[in-house]
């Protein structure tokens, strides 16, 4: 029997791993096995086929040009440590998943920046945040990320306060809520990326978000 294929997970070094858990959890339904990463871990004695980089803290504005001034709960050690591994991972073509944090880490690491404070900017979506699939995103229909979902529309839950702004270098937003807020990523050249803005690991109820874990699983076994 086959060895499962091996997904490195990135998230916080403290704090209770409940993202983890969930994406671990999904993964494994997937068919991978999970590796936990954070900083002070070598991420490259796993031999990982795929990365999914998780939510969390805010990115540190200070890494993409943004508002230093802004009062934010940020980890710069974090945001060192994932952006080697997406260093990595291009030199190493290794597919990568972001999740919500992830999907703007993606963005900056390829050059480009955030939104710092998305609530002003809210007319049709509530600022509300929630574990609950209840905002509609709207996706474009020849994407990747539609065709790993299975659709051009998806309900989604919410945790964000930030977004992505300009795309970066190879990036296409390929998702948006009613208001025109960046709710998905992908590259369209170099190695795999996918970004979401949401939180699929915490929707395991939903096909949709199930076939995202599974189509990125199908992906990183090549």
């Amino acid at each position: 029997m086959a060895q499962p294929v091996i997904i490195g997970v990135t998230g916080p070094s403290t704090g209770i791993p409940w993202a983890w858990w969930a994406t671990r959890s999904q993964l494994r339904r997937a068919g991978a096995r999970a590796v936990r990463l954070h900083a002070g871990i070598d991420f490259k004695e796993f031999g990982v086929a795929g990365l999914v980089i998780g939510g969390g803290n805010d990115i540190d504005p200070a890494v993409y040009g943004g508002d230093v001034s802004d009062d934010r709960s940020v980890d710069p050690e974090r945001d060192a440590y994932e952006l080697s591994v997406l260093e990595f991972a291009d030199d190493e073509d290794i597919p990568v998943l972001g999740i919500c944090r992830g999907s703007q880490l993606i963005n900056v690491h390829r050059g480009g920046n955030l939104i710092g404070d998305i609530s002003g900017i809210r007319v049709h979506t509530s600022n509300r945040a929630t574990l609950l699939p209840r905002k509609k995103v709207r996706i474009v229909e020849d994407s990747v990320l539609s065709k790993l979902i299975g659709s051009t529309e998806a309900r989604v839950n919410s945790l964000h306060h930030q977004a992505v702004n300009a795309s970066g270098c190879d990036l296409r937003v390929v998702a948006c809520d009613w208001d025109d807020i960046v709710q998905g990523i992908e590259s369209t050249a170099g190695p795999w990326r996918v970004g979401v803005q949401w939180h699929p690991e915490y929707m395991p109820q939903r096909r949709d978000q199930r076939r995202l874990f599974s189509g990125f699983v199908d992906v990183c076994r090549g």
